[in-house]
Protein backbone atom coordinates (compact mmCIF):
# COMPACT_ATOMS: atom_id res chain seq x y z
CA UNK A 1 0.00 0.00 0.00
CA UNK A 2 1.30 3.46 -1.36
CA UNK A 3 0.89 6.90 0.68
CA UNK A 4 1.15 10.25 -1.15
CA UNK A 5 0.87 13.62 -0.85
CA UNK A 6 0.84 16.73 -2.78
CA UNK A 7 0.18 20.65 -1.99
CA UNK A 8 -2.26 22.47 -3.90
CA UNK A 9 -3.23 26.16 -4.11
CA UNK A 10 -7.01 26.60 -3.54
CA UNK A 11 -6.93 30.24 -2.72
CA UNK A 12 -8.36 31.30 0.27
CA UNK A 13 -10.77 28.39 0.50
CA UNK A 14 -10.88 28.43 4.44
CA UNK A 15 -11.72 24.80 3.96
CA UNK A 16 -8.16 23.92 3.67
CA UNK A 17 -6.93 25.94 6.89
CA UNK A 18 -6.45 24.72 10.16
CA UNK A 19 -8.86 21.21 11.06
CA UNK A 20 -7.98 20.38 6.84
CA UNK A 21 -4.49 21.66 7.16
CA UNK A 22 -2.97 19.56 9.67
CA UNK A 23 -4.52 16.42 8.88
CA UNK A 24 -2.19 15.38 5.87
CA UNK A 25 -4.03 12.63 4.98
CA UNK A 26 -2.78 10.11 3.04
CA UNK A 27 -4.18 8.55 -0.18
CA UNK A 28 -3.73 4.46 -0.55
CA UNK A 29 -3.09 3.75 -4.25
CA UNK A 30 -4.84 0.16 -4.82
CA UNK A 31 -1.76 -1.88 -5.38
CA UNK A 32 0.32 -0.05 -7.43
CA UNK A 33 4.07 0.07 -7.07
CA UNK A 34 5.83 3.04 -6.51
CA UNK A 35 6.69 3.38 -10.46
CA UNK A 36 3.61 4.70 -11.05
CA UNK A 37 2.62 6.74 -8.29
CA UNK A 38 1.69 9.88 -10.46
CA UNK A 39 -1.31 8.13 -11.57
CA UNK A 40 -2.86 7.83 -7.73
CA UNK A 41 -5.17 10.59 -8.47
CA UNK A 42 -6.58 9.11 -11.23
CA UNK A 43 -7.02 5.96 -9.37
CA UNK A 44 -8.91 7.81 -6.71
CA UNK A 45 -11.03 9.80 -9.16
CA UNK A 46 -11.84 6.18 -10.89
CA UNK A 47 -12.63 4.76 -7.42
CA UNK A 48 -14.83 7.44 -6.27
CA UNK A 49 -16.78 7.64 -9.47
CA UNK A 50 -17.59 4.14 -9.04
CA UNK A 51 -18.71 4.13 -5.29
CA UNK A 52 -21.22 6.82 -6.56
CA UNK A 53 -23.28 4.04 -7.94
CA UNK A 54 -24.28 3.24 -4.02
CA UNK A 55 -25.43 5.88 -2.37
CA UNK A 56 -29.12 5.94 -1.91
CA UNK A 57 -29.24 9.65 -1.92
CA UNK A 58 -27.66 10.14 -4.95
CA UNK A 59 -29.80 10.24 -7.99
CA UNK A 60 -27.90 8.57 -10.52
CA UNK A 61 -24.01 7.32 -10.60
CA UNK A 62 -21.09 9.33 -11.86
CA UNK A 63 -19.82 9.42 -15.15
CA UNK A 64 -16.03 10.53 -16.05
CA UNK A 65 -14.30 11.04 -18.94
CA UNK A 66 -10.34 10.35 -18.96
CA UNK A 67 -8.53 12.62 -21.43
CA UNK A 68 -4.21 12.00 -21.81
CA UNK A 69 -2.36 10.90 -24.70
CA UNK A 70 -1.74 7.24 -25.89
CA UNK A 71 0.58 5.54 -23.53
CA UNK A 72 -0.66 7.60 -20.49
CA UNK A 73 -1.81 4.48 -18.19
CA UNK A 74 -5.51 5.61 -19.27
CA UNK A 75 -6.43 1.95 -20.23
CA UNK A 76 -3.76 0.09 -18.13
CA UNK A 77 -5.72 1.68 -14.54
CA UNK A 78 -9.01 0.96 -16.19
CA UNK A 79 -8.36 -2.57 -16.59
CA UNK A 80 -7.44 -2.78 -13.15
CA UNK A 81 -10.98 -2.64 -11.85
CA UNK A 82 -12.32 -5.65 -14.21
CA UNK A 83 -12.56 -7.62 -10.83
CA UNK A 84 -15.17 -5.43 -9.08
CA UNK A 85 -19.18 -6.59 -9.53
CA UNK A 86 -21.39 -4.63 -11.40
CA UNK A 87 -19.41 -3.55 -13.83
CA UNK A 88 -19.36 -4.01 -17.41
CA UNK A 89 -15.83 -3.79 -19.44
CA UNK A 90 -16.54 -3.66 -22.93
CA UNK A 91 -13.98 -2.33 -25.50
CA UNK A 92 -16.20 -1.75 -28.01
CA UNK A 93 -20.12 -1.38 -27.92
CA UNK A 94 -23.11 0.84 -30.22
CA UNK A 95 -26.13 2.11 -28.58
CA UNK A 96 -27.77 -0.91 -30.13
CA UNK A 97 -25.52 -3.42 -28.28
CA UNK A 98 -26.04 -1.58 -25.10
CA UNK A 99 -30.03 -1.84 -24.88
CA UNK A 100 -29.88 -5.66 -26.37
CA UNK A 101 -27.34 -6.89 -24.22
CA UNK A 102 -26.76 -4.88 -21.20
CA UNK A 103 -30.46 -2.62 -20.31
CA UNK A 104 -31.94 -5.52 -18.26
CA UNK A 105 -28.67 -6.08 -16.18
CA UNK A 106 -28.73 -2.34 -15.76
CA UNK A 107 -32.07 -2.31 -14.41
CA UNK A 108 -31.70 -4.82 -12.14
CA UNK A 109 -28.73 -3.16 -10.60
CA UNK A 110 -26.13 -5.98 -11.54
CA UNK A 111 -24.38 -3.39 -13.81
CA UNK A 112 -23.89 0.19 -12.54
CA UNK A 113 -21.33 1.49 -14.42
CA UNK A 114 -20.00 0.57 -18.20
CA UNK A 115 -16.14 0.99 -18.50
CA UNK A 116 -15.08 1.50 -21.64
CA UNK A 117 -11.79 2.06 -22.45
CA UNK A 118 -11.29 3.75 -25.66
CA UNK A 119 -13.93 5.71 -26.66
CA UNK A 120 -12.38 6.65 -30.27
CA UNK A 121 -13.65 3.00 -30.85
CA UNK A 122 -17.11 3.86 -30.58
CA UNK A 123 -16.79 6.67 -32.19
CA UNK A 124 -14.78 5.36 -35.32
CA UNK A 125 -18.29 3.94 -37.07
CA UNK A 126 -20.96 6.26 -39.28
CA UNK A 127 -22.59 9.51 -38.28
CA UNK A 128 -25.69 8.02 -37.44
CA UNK A 129 -24.71 4.84 -35.56
CA UNK A 130 -21.99 7.04 -33.50
CA UNK A 131 -25.22 9.80 -32.82
CA UNK A 132 -27.55 7.20 -31.84
CA UNK A 133 -24.20 5.60 -29.26
CA UNK A 134 -23.61 9.11 -27.86
CA UNK A 135 -28.02 9.90 -27.61
CA UNK A 136 -28.21 6.46 -25.72
CA UNK A 137 -25.34 7.56 -22.88
CA UNK A 138 -26.71 10.51 -22.29
CA UNK A 139 -30.05 8.75 -21.46
CA UNK A 140 -28.24 6.19 -19.40
CA UNK A 141 -26.01 9.09 -17.66
CA UNK A 142 -29.14 11.39 -17.30
CA UNK A 143 -32.90 10.65 -17.22
CA UNK A 144 -31.88 6.97 -17.68
CA UNK A 145 -33.55 4.51 -19.99
CA UNK A 146 -37.65 4.30 -19.93
CA UNK A 147 -40.02 2.90 -21.80
CA UNK A 148 -39.87 2.98 -25.52
CA UNK A 149 -41.26 1.49 -28.83
CA UNK A 150 -38.98 1.85 -31.98
CA UNK A 151 -38.59 -0.34 -35.15
CA UNK A 152 -36.09 -1.86 -33.26
CA UNK A 153 -36.78 -2.02 -29.28
CA UNK A 154 -39.95 -2.01 -27.55
CA UNK A 155 -39.98 -2.41 -23.76
CA UNK A 156 -42.05 -1.17 -20.53
CA UNK A 157 -40.64 -0.21 -16.86
CA UNK A 158 -41.57 1.87 -14.79
CA UNK A 159 -38.45 2.65 -13.22
CA UNK A 160 -35.35 4.56 -15.46
CA UNK A 161 -32.38 2.31 -15.68
CA UNK A 162 -29.77 4.52 -15.20
CA UNK A 163 -26.11 3.57 -14.97
CA UNK A 164 -22.53 5.24 -14.79
CA UNK A 165 -19.96 5.54 -17.40
CA UNK A 166 -15.99 5.47 -17.04
CA UNK A 167 -14.40 6.10 -20.79
CA UNK A 168 -11.26 7.33 -22.03
CA UNK A 169 -9.82 9.51 -24.66
CA UNK A 170 -7.04 11.26 -26.40
CA UNK A 171 -7.19 14.91 -26.25
CA UNK A 172 -6.78 15.08 -30.22
CA UNK A 173 -9.86 12.89 -30.80
CA UNK A 174 -11.73 14.72 -28.18
CA UNK A 175 -11.16 18.35 -29.98
CA UNK A 176 -12.18 16.70 -33.20
CA UNK A 177 -15.34 15.79 -31.38
CA UNK A 178 -16.08 18.11 -29.08
CA UNK A 179 -18.53 20.44 -30.91
CA UNK A 180 -20.73 17.41 -31.82
CA UNK A 181 -20.74 16.72 -28.61
CA UNK A 182 -21.40 19.92 -26.88
CA UNK A 183 -24.55 20.19 -29.30
CA UNK A 184 -25.63 16.86 -27.85
CA UNK A 185 -25.22 17.50 -23.66
CA UNK A 186 -22.55 14.90 -23.83
CA UNK A 187 -19.73 17.29 -21.97
CA UNK A 188 -22.17 18.71 -20.11
CA UNK A 189 -23.23 15.24 -18.14
CA UNK A 190 -19.84 13.63 -17.29
CA UNK A 191 -16.83 15.07 -15.47
CA UNK A 192 -13.46 15.10 -17.69
CA UNK A 193 -10.42 14.52 -16.25
CA UNK A 194 -7.39 15.51 -18.36
CA UNK A 195 -3.84 14.61 -17.36
CA UNK A 196 -0.34 14.10 -19.22
CA UNK A 197 2.75 12.82 -17.46
CA UNK A 198 5.79 14.98 -16.22
CA UNK A 199 9.62 14.39 -17.02
CA UNK A 200 10.18 12.54 -13.65
CA UNK A 201 6.89 10.05 -14.06
CA UNK A 202 7.96 9.20 -18.10
CA UNK A 203 11.75 8.28 -16.08
CA UNK A 204 9.71 6.22 -13.48
CA UNK A 205 7.52 4.26 -16.11
CA UNK A 206 10.60 3.73 -18.48
CA UNK A 207 12.46 2.19 -15.24
CA UNK A 208 9.72 -0.25 -14.34
CA UNK A 209 9.54 -1.56 -17.96
CA UNK A 210 13.11 -2.50 -18.02
CA UNK A 211 12.69 -4.24 -14.03
CA UNK A 212 9.54 -5.94 -15.38
CA UNK A 213 7.77 -4.08 -12.19
CA UNK A 214 4.61 -3.29 -14.30
CA UNK A 215 3.92 -7.06 -14.51
CA UNK A 216 3.79 -7.46 -10.55
CA UNK A 217 0.76 -5.03 -10.46
CA UNK A 218 -2.51 -6.65 -9.01
CA UNK A 219 -5.81 -5.62 -9.46
CA UNK A 220 -7.98 -2.76 -7.74
CA UNK A 221 -10.54 -4.49 -5.88
CA UNK A 222 -13.16 -1.87 -4.40
CA UNK A 223 -15.14 -2.94 -1.21
CA UNK A 224 -18.00 -2.78 -2.99
CA UNK A 225 -21.22 -2.90 -0.02
CA UNK A 226 -24.35 -5.06 -0.48
CA UNK A 227 -27.11 -2.84 -0.62
CA UNK A 228 -27.24 0.83 -1.34
CA UNK A 229 -26.22 2.90 1.70
CA UNK A 230 -27.76 6.90 2.43
CA UNK A 231 -24.77 9.07 3.38
CA UNK A 232 -25.46 12.39 4.67
CA UNK A 233 -23.87 15.06 3.34
CA UNK A 234 -23.48 18.25 5.59
CA UNK A 235 -24.24 21.61 4.24
CA UNK A 236 -21.22 23.34 5.30
CA UNK A 237 -19.24 20.35 3.38
CA UNK A 238 -20.80 20.99 0.36
CA UNK A 239 -20.28 24.78 0.19
CA UNK A 240 -17.21 24.08 1.06
CA UNK A 241 -16.12 22.69 -2.57
CA UNK A 242 -18.05 25.25 -4.31
CA UNK A 243 -15.45 28.30 -4.97
CA UNK A 244 -13.56 25.41 -6.70
CA UNK A 245 -16.91 24.23 -8.71
CA UNK A 246 -17.81 27.68 -9.79
CA UNK A 247 -14.17 28.12 -10.82
CA UNK A 248 -14.39 24.99 -13.20
CA UNK A 249 -17.54 25.90 -14.45
CA UNK A 250 -16.17 29.26 -15.45
CA UNK A 251 -13.55 27.94 -17.23
CA UNK A 252 -15.98 25.41 -19.17
CA UNK A 253 -18.75 27.96 -19.91
CA UNK A 254 -21.46 26.61 -18.11
CA UNK A 255 -23.60 27.39 -14.78
CA UNK A 256 -21.66 24.28 -12.69
CA UNK A 257 -25.17 22.86 -11.51
CA UNK A 258 -24.37 19.45 -12.66
CA UNK A 259 -20.58 19.47 -11.68
CA UNK A 260 -21.45 20.73 -8.15
CA UNK A 261 -24.18 17.70 -7.84
CA UNK A 262 -21.35 15.66 -9.48
CA UNK A 263 -18.60 16.65 -6.80
CA UNK A 264 -21.19 16.26 -3.88
CA UNK A 265 -21.48 12.83 -4.92
CA UNK A 266 -18.42 12.52 -4.78
CA UNK A 267 -17.74 13.44 -1.51
CA UNK A 268 -20.16 10.82 -0.50
CA UNK A 269 -18.61 7.83 -1.92
CA UNK A 270 -15.48 9.30 0.06
CA UNK A 271 -17.37 8.90 3.04
CA UNK A 272 -19.14 5.67 1.80
CA UNK A 273 -15.69 4.08 0.77
CA UNK A 274 -14.34 4.89 4.33
CA UNK A 275 -16.45 2.70 5.90
CA UNK A 276 -18.90 5.96 7.52
CA UNK A 277 -22.57 7.39 6.80
CA UNK A 278 -21.27 11.00 6.68
CA UNK A 279 -19.19 13.53 5.16
CA UNK A 280 -16.76 14.92 7.12
CA UNK A 281 -13.94 17.26 6.91
CA UNK A 282 -11.76 14.74 5.63
CA UNK A 283 -13.79 13.94 2.23
CA UNK A 284 -13.05 17.63 1.72
CA UNK A 285 -9.59 17.07 1.78
CA UNK A 286 -9.72 14.46 -0.33
CA UNK A 287 -11.74 15.63 -3.03
CA UNK A 288 -10.03 19.16 -3.30
CA UNK A 289 -6.87 18.15 -5.09
CA UNK A 290 -8.27 15.84 -7.38
CA UNK A 291 -10.51 18.51 -8.68
CA UNK A 292 -7.15 20.26 -10.02
CA UNK A 293 -7.51 17.79 -12.76
CA UNK A 294 -11.42 18.14 -14.16
CA UNK A 295 -10.58 20.49 -16.73
CA UNK A 296 -9.61 19.76 -20.66
CA UNK A 297 -6.35 21.34 -20.10
CA UNK A 298 -3.86 18.08 -19.55
CA UNK A 299 -1.70 19.46 -16.80
CA UNK A 300 1.22 17.42 -15.47
CA UNK A 301 -0.29 14.44 -12.98
CA UNK A 302 1.51 14.52 -9.50
CA UNK A 303 1.27 12.98 -6.16
CA UNK A 304 -0.94 13.88 -3.97
CA UNK A 305 -0.09 15.93 -0.48
CA UNK A 306 -1.53 18.10 1.93
CA UNK A 307 -0.32 21.23 3.73
CA UNK A 308 1.45 20.85 6.44
CA UNK A 309 1.02 23.50 9.47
Amino acid sequence: MIYLREEIDCGNNPYLEGEFSSRNHPYPVGGFSSTLKDLEPLVEMVTLTLYTAYIKNVSKPNSLLIIAKPESGKTEVLKKFIPNKNIAYLSDVTGYGIERDYLPKIETGDIRHIIIPDLLKPLSRKESTVKAFVTSMNALMEEGFASASTYATRRTTDKPAKCGLVTAITGEELRDQRHNWGRLGFLSRIVPFSYKYGIETVKRVFDSILGLDFLQEPDIELRIPKEEKKITLPRRYARAILPSTTAIAQAQETYGFRLQKQFQALLQASALEKGRRSVNSRDVDRLLPLMNWVNFDEKPMTPVRRRSK
